[in-house]
């Protein structure tokens, strides 16, 4: 798959790429020891897996209020046209 150079898939691919390299070349020129930057990378991942489990945490918590609403909606939407259907059923003679 070829892209246009000024593409959202190219500007992304070279963010991408940028970033790795910067953090690359940080790793490699840090003013730390090496096991000092292992711990660093250490406590950075847990961070950024705890926030990424909040982050599916209150996503998946909209989501379920989000099915539940919905749900709601659904059976006064259905007992509204039932109640309507015994009304025209009761009014035809």
């Amino acid at each position: 798959m070829k892209m246009k150079s000024g593409s959202p898939l190219s500007s992304m691919t070279w963010l991408v790429a940028g970033v790795g390299i910067g953090a690359l070349a940080g790793l490699l020129l840090a003013p730390q020891s090496g096991e000092d930057t292992r711990k660093w990378i250490s406590t950075q991942y847990k961070s950024g897996i705890d926030t990424v489990n909040s982050k599916v945490q209150q996503t998946t918590q909209r989501v379920g209020d989000w099915i539940d609403e919905s749900k709601n909606e659904v059976t006064e939407a259905v007992s509204a046209g039932r109640e309507a259907y015994a009304k025209a059923k009761s009014a035809t003679p």
